[in-house]
């Protein structure tokens, strides 16, 4: 804020004391509407009929299947898997031994189908690529334009060579068998261009594709907690596919919005942070699930329903070997959109895992990559033990008329009270999470962290708490981001320490109040190195870190594309996990997993997208039993009650987010929007919630989910490793369920025996 406007805002107050003191004492606590999406999902048993929740399955469900063979040679064989092609178009047919079923990537011969002849010749074909051609962009197939394929049989599956012929873009596909699955290469060292430039690039984006609604099924989208596109659902043409960026959009590239378009406030879709996706031909009876190994930081997750473009269902991973940007010609940001010029250096590797029976779900594909997590070291055992999470706003900067302050919410002395409070009404499992300790509070002073504010206590203080925590066995986590750099604050550089966009423009937030930057990932290192000896001196012994375990963008202020940051990154999180006792991570994505002590924040819904069909808790499944998951912060919760038992059927512990002071100091402050939020006020509810957990969750600590199952609308049953299951009934009225009788709004926890 200007000297001048900061002038003439005293002067208003001047003139009228009255009016601005009768509103600070009158408006308690903010009036702030709760969202509408919540609002949505309270309308009785309606809401658990929305995709936001998951349905039963059909029982009679029926699966059309084709085992016809014509044109197709065998290649490969092995205990599991047949594998055949057709050399044409190299389209598979992939025969699931121990059931017989035969998987398709391609359309069944002599069959009529509603397709032009583009998207027959995408359909059957293995490759389709689109190229820069000149001033314009391209598509082409393997069979659009009867491209040569030159094709060698190895032991256990075979390697071809395209040569596109419009294009004259020559690439390598190599499908093997291994085990169950198949995996399935385009190496970039076998990319050949010639005057024409690649720009995308999908491998079989008909495997397993489904035409029309007759069938039963689903296509599994690694959206928010978990989410599910059910065959049975035709959507209106004039819909919009499922697209969505690995690690979110690389910012890297990402245009700059307009005035108008950061007024216009949207709920954003959820992050994908997990780079995997799968399809089910028959609920229980055959499904696979495609895990991107490699190629992940450059691909986009597409799924098409049907009545979008064809009637098919179909799912793919587009690879973007250039992206378009914008580029400015001048300062009013006038400009053009203009693609790389350099192509992105990276292999394509999925690795594709069929499932059958009972694996043959979306719980068979969480399982199937949890498996491959652990086998890539993505995934540790750690402690999955019940308790709550508390995180305490300490100082917030308040903006003044001629500079700024800190409003003090949280004293750091308040923090013991609070825990031998909760001790002694039962709460014996617990960490807490406190944020704007830093010298200024909150917002505006990343990167900056020390000294610590005064307004919250001295030094001493400090080590007195934290040597309270520590002999309470009770984690106290500083909150930190190594990402934010606040405009105006101290330790670094605009110009060198600044991550940049491909067009030079700088990675800044956007329709924030207060504005802030990316850091250089190499600037995050240095300052985190540098930060572990004063974490040290403070005894400081864990952190909660923000933004940076979820953010992977581009930074060419450096030269550093995305797996180089994502490089940069791990090293920064395993210096932090080698020196910290303990590591929570916000949303983090999947490869930084293995330094993750506590997940927070938690998906625990999908996006509202109108073609899913059901919210599953595949992310959950997942992590259970490794990783400790946080929901979201339960006092901004619309109905409680149901967030609860969400809670306890997705294995998730309750979060609170407190302050000592009432919620309405943070008026005009950047945390205005924390509209309730006073311990006092909240303290009751702490219990109850971390009891209800208790008894409940407490019975599967350190189990995996094994399996689920909707008995009928509202009353799920999830089933844990140690034999235990819990069903839990969001219905007003008690049903019987899984042999037993549950309360409405109720849960019961049973005994099915050792399944482990």
């Amino acid at each position: 804020m200007s000297n001048k406007w900061k002038w003439m805002v005293l002067i208003v107050i001047l003139l009228f004391p009255v009016q601005v003191i009768a509103t600070t004492l009158t408006d308690d606590e903010p009036k702030t509407d709760i969202s509408e999406e919540e609002k949505q999902r309270s309308t009785k048993m309606l809401r658990y009929k929305s995709n936001q929740y998951t349905q039963p399955e059909d029982e009679e469900s029926s699966f059309e299947k084709d085992n016809s063979l014509d044109g197709y040679d065998r290649v490969a064989e092995n205990d599991h898997l047949v594998l055949y092609v057709e050399e044409s178009s190299l389209a598979l047919k992939i025969e699931n031994k121990q059931t017989g079923f035969i998987w398709n990537s391609g359309l069944i011969k002599g069959k009529e189908y509603n397709l032009n002849t583009m998207w027959s010749n995408m359909a059957h074909s293995a490759v389709t690529i689109d190229y820069i051609d000149g001033d314009k962009t391209s598509s082409e197939s393997i069979l659009a334009n009867e491209s040569e394929v030159s094709l060698k049989k190895k032991e256990n599956g075979f390697s071809a060579t395209i040569a596109f012929e419009e294009s004259e873009i020559t690439l390598q596909l190599d499908v093997l068998l291994d085990e169950g699955a198949i995996e399935v290469s385009v190496p970039h060292d076998k990319i050949v261009e010639g005057e024409n430039k690649l720009a995308t690039l999908r491998v079989y984006p008909f495997l397993g594709a489904v035409e029309g609604t007759d069938q039963d099924g689903y296509m599994f989208i690694p959206d928010g907690s978990g989410a599910l596109m059910r065959f049975e659902e035709k959507q209106l043409a004039s819909m919009s596919p499922y697209r969505a960026s690995i690690y979110g959009e690389d910012r890297g590239f990402k245009r700059k919005k307009t005035e108008t378009e950061e007024v216009v406030r949207v709920t954003p879709a959820h992050k994908v942070t997990l780079p995997v996706y799968g399809v089910t031909n028959g609920v229980d009876e055959n499904a696979y699930v495609n895990v991107i190994a490699e190629g992940k930081n450059f691909a986009d997750i597409l799924a098409y329903p049907s009545g979008v473009s064809t009637d098919f269902h179909w799912i793919t991973a587009q690879y973007n070997y250039r992206y378009q940007y914008y580029q400015p010609t001048s300062q009013n940001m006038s400009g053009f959109n203009v693609f790389q010029k350099d192509m992105n250096v990276f292999d394509i590797k999925e690795r594709i895992t069929f499932l059958n029976d009972e694996a043959a779900n979306y719980v068979g594909m969480a399982q199937t990559y949890q498996q491959y997590l652990l086998e890539n070291n993505m995934l540790n055992e750690g402690e999955d033990q019940v308790d709550i999470r508390l995180e305490f706003l300490g100082g917030e900067m308040k903006e003044g008329l001629l500079w700024n302050s800190v409003q003090p919410m949280t004293p750091v002395k308040d923090l013991p009270d609070y825990v031998k409070r909760l001790q002694q009404q039962g709460v014996e499992d617990m960490h807490v999470t406190y944020r704007g300790w830093s010298e200024g509070g909150l917002t505006g002073t990343l990167p900056e962290k020390f000294p610590l504010e005064s307004k919250l206590g001295s030094n001493e203080e400090f080590k007195q708490v934290n040597d309270f925590f520590k002999n309470e066995n009770v984690p106290l986590y500083y909150y930190t981001d190594y990402t934010k750099a606040y405009e105006g604050a101290n330790g670094f550089s605009g110009r060198t320490d600044v991550a940049r966009k491909i067009n030079s423009e700088t990675i800044a937030s956007q329709g924030e109040e207060e504005a802030y930057f990316y850091l250089s990932p190499k600037k995050s290192l240095e300052i985190a190195k540098k930060d572990i000896t004063k974490y040290e001196e403070n005894e400081m012994r864990n952190l909660a870190v923000d933004t940076s375990a979820n953010a992977l963008f581009s930074d060419f202020n450096h030269q550093m594309k995305r797996p180089e940051v994502m490089s940069v990154y791990k090293t920064m999180f395993e210096e932090l996990s080698a020196n910290m006792e303990s590591l929570a991570l916000y949303q983090p994505n999947d490869y930084l997993l293995s330094e993750t002590d506590r997940y927070l924040e938690i998906p625990m819904y999908s996006s509202n997208y109108n073609f899913v069909t059901d919210t599953v808790p595949f992310m959950q499944i997942v992590l259970k039993g490794y990783v400790p998951y946080y929901a979201s912060f339960s006092n901004f919760h619309y109905n409680p009650v149901d967030e609860v038992l969400r809670m306890i059927e997705y294995g998730a512990y309750p979060s609170f987010y407190l302050t000592t002071e009432p919620s309405h100091e943070l008026m005009h402050t950047p945390s205005e929007d924390l509209y309730t939020s006073e311990f006092k006020g909240w303290e009751k509810e702490i219990v109850d919630q971390y009891k209800k957990v208790k008894q409940s969750l407490g019975q599967v600590e350190g189990a995996k989910i094994t399996n689920r199952k909707v008995h009928q609308t509202g009353v799920v049953e999830v089933g844990y490793s140690n034999g235990k299951a819990i069903v839990v009934n969001y219905t007003s009225e008690n049903v019987k369920a899984a042999g037993i009788e549950v309360e409405a709004k109720g849960y019961q926890v049973i005994d099915r025996g050792n399944e482990s």
